[in-house]
């Protein structure tokens, strides 16, 4: 599988689209959780993450104020954790900003702001923090099969628990074994994988998907 990060952390305007359209009380949660992510991100790492404005051009007039009501419902979600405010900004202005823009019916554009956060950085920065504070940590190394060790449960049955992984080297293919009291998946859209891992007959829980951005 292969992966393209934007870099952005959003909360996802047009997700508050359709929950506000579709009175998606789940949706609405899901962008409230996101902003609230960004600004916990901008305000733990400044040094890797930053705001970053987005300038929409708008071409036809009735969307001018469709579009700056929903961004600045966007705005109101995030409460105190709003990065800035955002606004419209005419036709000269836009095109002052981003002359290439196709001027035909262009009327005016708005301009909100999200975030961007360098996604590779901060990967090093987690890994290297890990290893100074005494962490064994490794690259290019998969996980090829669960390592499970039976445990007896106070009413006498048996169950299997995780003790572990096989482990392989993906530069010299050589393979090893890894104990460990607790196994943590945090593999991200690669979840299933592992879970399936540890029990072929699981269903999968992670939807890929890609936004236009």
């Amino acid at each position: 599988m292969t992966l393209w990060s934007t870099k952005l952390i959003h909360g996802g305007v047009r997700y508050l689209q359709k929950a506000i359209l579709g009175l998606d009380l789940e949706q609405y949660k899901m962008v409230k959780e996101a902003l609230h992510e960004r600004a916990n991100l901008l305000d733990i790492a400044p040094h890797l993450s930053y705001p970053l404005p987005i300038m929409l051009p708008v071409y036809k007039w009735w969307q001018l104020p469709y579009f700056w009501a929903g961004i600045k419902m966007y705005d109101l979600v995030a409460g105190s954790k709003c990065v800035k405010s955002s606004y419209a900004i005419s036709k000269a202005k836009a095109l002052e900003l981003f002359p290439m823009l196709k001027s035909d019916k262009l009327v005016g554009a708005i301009v909100y702001y999200d975030g961007q956060h360098n996604d590779a950085r901060m990967n090093l920065s987690i890994a290297l923090t890990a290893t100074r504070l005494g962490a064994i940590t490794t690259n290019y190394t998969s996980v090829v099969k669960l390592l499970k060790k039976s445990v007896v449960n106070p009413d006498g049955s048996t169950d299997e628990k995780i003790c572990g992984a096989r482990c392989r080297d993906e530069t010299s293919g050589r393979e090893f074994g890894v104990r460990a009291k607790c196994v943590i998946n945090a593999t991200g859209p690669f979840t299933d994988e592992l879970r399936q891992m540890d029990d072929a007959t699981l269903k999968t829980i992670c939807a890929p998907s890609m936004g236009v951005h």
